[in-house]
């Protein structure tokens, strides 16, 4: 009755002779209710379980036995240990459900974490600090490239596949950690090299585990291969580079360019007024005394010589669209409409042009191309107007999400769909110069503008009915 363990005792015909308080504690069986009673009527529950064999067995070879069961009507788990007499045998047994429920739950966490080691790519660790052990997964031996051993001293972990260049940094930063008793994590960038002979860079995490003073008892951790980042962002950064580089050119071109265009325009502009000023002198002085054929040959000559110069005229305005000294600024739409206004009063009373405008947003942008790009848009839809029907230009702004889409309409002539990207391609015309004048640069010149804030210009349009122009503005521009 003085033990702690569960005892009860039965005879050579399994007649239950003894029965401690424990085992009433335990089985929940008074000892007056089982005394006397046969074993197996009373547990007959229990003769399909491991106690039936067991108990059995003892009792055969007169030899004890020992073993762990669990029993299903209790809900326990229960160690016992059988001795066999002469008149009997005699049982010790003890709960053991809370120890064993925690068994199979740590096992259970043992398998989540082999399961987890095995899925993952990373190579996992676990640092038993206090008795000197470290435990790898398998994700060692692909990061490695050969076999590994699992269990190892604390002195076999840096041994092998480290980049001895980085070993020391590693140590250090290590013992630094593991030293402050406020880190919690340990974190570091070094190489490692694979059996091939390959150095790959991996990053190393690992959670630091303290005890109650502070002091670290363990860590577990993972490293992950990160080459290929570090390639690609290598790759990256010289592309990067590339990139400027050719950027560098590009404006040293486009530099040299303008300046050309400037000294060419410039150049020619020289000899085509000298052309022009003698074919005036020839025009005023001898029209009328030589023949009809003459006359024409000097108007053609004269009238060349101006659309020569102004090619040479749009060439340089061309040469210097997308380009601003200044920086972005706020404009009103509403006022550059009404300077448009002021300035082509002339044009739009003479062709009874109406132009219809809600409230406009302000929209920051460089103002010099975008004044140019809407002058253009509006210019066109007056010059391709159709015959005996009055100008109707309509300007409307939609705002977007991360842009302002500005819309000029008109009851023109329309664009044949086949045209629509050959409108925008510098001396494109679809139309001869003695029915619309001009070079064919406009809308050249407007999609470089809307280009170089980082907008995009389009056209939607219906022959015979009328074109729109659309271009956006970028709203978070600065």
């Amino acid at each position: 009755e003085s033990i702690g363990d569960a005892f009860f005792a039965v005879d050579s015909d399994w007649t239950v002779t003894y029965w401690n308080k424990e085992a009433e504690h335990v089985l929940g069986r008074k000892r007056k209710d089982i005394v006397g009673k046969k074993l197996w009527d009373e547990y007959s529950d229990a003769v399909e379980l491991e106690f039936y064999a067991q108990y059995h067995k003892a009792m055969a070879t007169g030899k004890m036995v020992t073993f762990e069961e669990f029993y299903p009507t209790l809900g326990k788990w229960f160690e016992v240990s059988a001795y066999p007499g002469n008149e009997g045998l005699s049982v010790y047994f003890k709960d053991i459900t809370l120890r064993k429920e925690t068994d199979i739950e740590i096992l259970r966490a043992n398998e989540r974490f082999e399961k987890v080691a095995q899925a993952t790519t990373d190579a996992i660790w676990d640092w038993d600090i206090e008795n000197r052990v470290f435990h790898r997964s398998h994700g060692f031996e692909k990061l490695f490239g050969h076999k590994v051993k699992k269990r190892l001293e604390e002195s076999e972990v840096w041994e092998g596949s480290f980049y001895a260049g980085d070993l020391p940094e590693i140590k250090s930063s290590l013992k630094e950690s593991l030293q402050d008793p406020s880190r919690e994590f340990w974190k570091r960038e070094y190489r490692i090299v694979h059996k091939n002979g390959q150095v790959k860079t991996v990053i190393d995490k690992g959670a630091i585990i303290r005890n109650g003073s502070g002091q670290a008892i363990r860590m577990v951790g993972a490293i992950t291969d990160i080459s290929e980042r570090i390639r690609h962002e290598r790759e990256l950064e010289e592309l990067n580079e590339a990139l400027k580089k050719n950027i560098k050119d590009l404006e040293i071109t486009n530099d040299q360019l303008e300046q050309f265009a400037f000294i060419a325009s410039h150049d020619l502009q020289e000899p085509l007024r000298m052309i022009t000023s003698f074919l005036n002198q020839l025009q005023r002085k001898y029209s009328g005394q030589l023949d009809e054929k003459a006359d024409q040959y000097i108007h053609f000559a004269t009238d060349g010589a101006k659309r020569m110069k102004q090619i040479i005229l749009d060439l340089l305005e061309y040469s210097r669209a997308g380009r601003s000294d200044e920086p972005p600024e706020t404009i009103d739409l509403n006022e550059l409409a009404e300077e448009y206004e002021v300035l082509r009063s002339r044009l739009i009373k003479e062709k009874s042009v109406r132009i219809v405008k809600g409230k406009l947003p302000k929209v920051t942008c460089y103002k010099a191309p975008l004044a140019q790009t809407f002058h253009c848009l509006m210019d066109n839809a007056i010059k391709y107007s159709r015959e005996g029907v009055p100008p109707q230009i309509k300007i409307t702004v939609s705002s977007k999400k991360d842009h302002w889409q500005v819309k000029i309409k008109d009851n023109g002539i329309g664009i044949d769909p086949s045209f629509y990207d050959k409108v925008f391609i510098i001396f494109q015309r679809l139309h001869d110069r003695d029915t619309y004048d001009g070079t064919g640069m406009g809308l050249s010149i407007s999609k470089k503008n809307v280009e170089s804030w980082g907008g995009k210009i389009w056209l939607e349009s219906i022959p015979g009915k009328g074109s729109a122009f659309y271009f956006t503005i970028n709203k978070n521009k600065s």
